[in-house]
């Protein structure tokens, strides 16, 4: 179990080096594209803007499977708060069984869409496929880390613990 544990640390660390990187080179792709509109002469930076949406894309995938992992997402806990023992458990159960049936159908249906595309990119002439391929590679993990929550909750009921 401490190797599934550290395993899944390096690969956090990897995913929030990941999400940094690109959120890093967004900021430095946008501010060279400011400071060439004030230059004299003309500089064609068309295809950062392809670069940026692939990395915005990217970016906010890897870091809502960096929040999930990490419990951040944000939520109203008025009734969690209230709530103690098994049944704060089982609320945070439901929570997760819905969170893993939203993350299940965009699975599928981003899967069945990143497959199904046969375009290229206009100006880089990069497979689109490349682009969406973030939505089922992070609703996939995801996807692990909710099951992970629900596990976690279910044996914590077993167990009795508060």
């Amino acid at each position: 179990m401490e190797t599934i544990k550290r395993i899944d640390d390096i690969f956090a660390k990897i995913l929030k080096t990941l999400t940094v990187t690109f959120c890093v080179t967004i900021a430095i792709i946008l501010f060279i594209r400011v400071i060439i509109r004030f230059l004299p002469f003309v500089i064609s930076l068309a295809w950062t803007d392809e670069i940026v949406e692939w990395m915005m894309a990217w970016m906010i995938f890897t870091a809502a499977t960096v929040i999930t992992r990490d419990g951040g997402h944000f939520r109203v806990d008025l009734i969690e708060s209230k709530l103690k023992g098994n049944a704060k458990h089982f609320l945070n159960m439901a929570i997760s069984l819905i969170g893993l049936s939203f993350v299940v159908i965009l699975f599928y249906y981003s899967l069945k869409l990143t497959l199904s595309t046969t375009q290229f990119s206009p100006i880089l002439k990069l497979p689109t496929s490349v682009f969406y391929l973030c939505m089922p590679l992070n609703s996939f993990l995801i996807g692990v880390y909710t099951v992970r929550d629900i596990v976690r909750s279910a044996l914590s009921i077993y167990r009795g613990r508060s």
